[in-house]
């Protein structure tokens, strides 16, 4: 477990009559999880309009999507009168990785809510607070992202062996731990389409010439910056694995998120994210 969990707020002063109220109940269970007010409204000369209750653009938190980065977790407040702005604001935010937002609900329809969740929240609570319930979703939340580093090269050849089979690091000619010492890595089928023919990959359909190779490092750090590169790779297992998982499955998403160790509704969140219709893996009775 992580020493200290850094948590951004998001301080609106549409919010400021019951916010700050919320929090100090909350205390009882941050302990370990810093909080960072975000007082984007303060000091700033915004285009906004003055009789708009949310003083910033909607694009505010994609376009500070680097420097939340700093950050494990982000709380943003929703009332009724910021539930618009909020809409907006998420449905700016970029699709692929970005910071977990956790809501914070006051007076909302289960309407709304499902809304905001399908627009981008990972998850929220709901006033009044409960601080264990509270602390419980921070934690949750945050354990559920990978973590940027978490990619780097694995000191376990074993690990290492896997993601070179299901494509995600490539392959290292000139291993530095003998071949002997390496565990066997699993087998795995190649995946099919309807037809019975195999499906490319995604590094396959990205080939531009004959007899080009991107899997290997010099082509990959050459094209791409380390981020990129980190990003690409994050997105290529999530998606690989979530196919792999529905494929298993036969297209039912709670069997594959049972199987997957996920919440239906963060499984259901990525496949939405990578536009993964779960029809295609279904298999029909002839």
């Amino acid at each position: 477990m992580r020493q200290q969990i850094d948590c951004a707020v998001l301080v609106l002063e549409a919010h400021a009559n019951w916010m700050p109220q919320t929090l100090k109940v909350a205390q009882a269970g941050l302990a370990r999880i810093r909080l960072h007010y975000l007082d984007w409204e303060a000091g700033q000369d915004l285009e906004v309009e003055e009789d708009r209750v949310v003083h910033l653009p909607v694009h505010a938190i994609a376009q500070a999507g680097v420097s939340l980065r700093r950050f494990d977790v982000c709380l943003l407040p929703v009332s009724i009168d910021s539930l618009g702005w909020t809409r907006q604001a998420l449905a700016a935010i970029p699709r692929g990785p970005f910071l977990p937002i956790v809501g914070v609900f006051r007076d909302l329809k289960s309407a709304a809510m499902q809304d905001l969740l399908e627009l981008g929240l990972a998850d929220f609570v709901r006033l009044p607070l409960c601080p264990d319930e509270f602390r419980a979703r921070l934690l949750a939340t945050v354990a559920r992202v990978p973590r940027m580093g978490s990619l780097r090269e694995s000191d376990h050849p074993g690990q290492a062996a896997w993601l070179q089979a299901v494509g995600i690091l490539p392959a290292i000619e000139h291993a530095s731990v003998p071949p002997t010492s390496m565990p066997e890595a699993p087998k795995l089928m190649p995946r099919r389409n309807l037809g019975g023919r195999p499906l490319r990959t995604a590094v396959q359909s990205q080939a531009t010439e004959p007899g080009q190779n991107l899997n290997t490092p010099s082509l990959l750090a050459a094209t791409r910056s380390f981020r990129d590169t980190k990003a690409a790779l994050i997105e290529r297992f999530e998606k690989d694995y979530l196919e792999r998982a529905l494929e298993r499955a036969q297209g039912n998403i709670a069997m594959a998120a049972r199987a997957s160790s996920k919440h239906r509704r963060a499984f259901w969140a990525l496949m939405r994210k990578y536009e993964i219709d779960a029809e295609q893996y279904r298999v029909e009775d002839l």
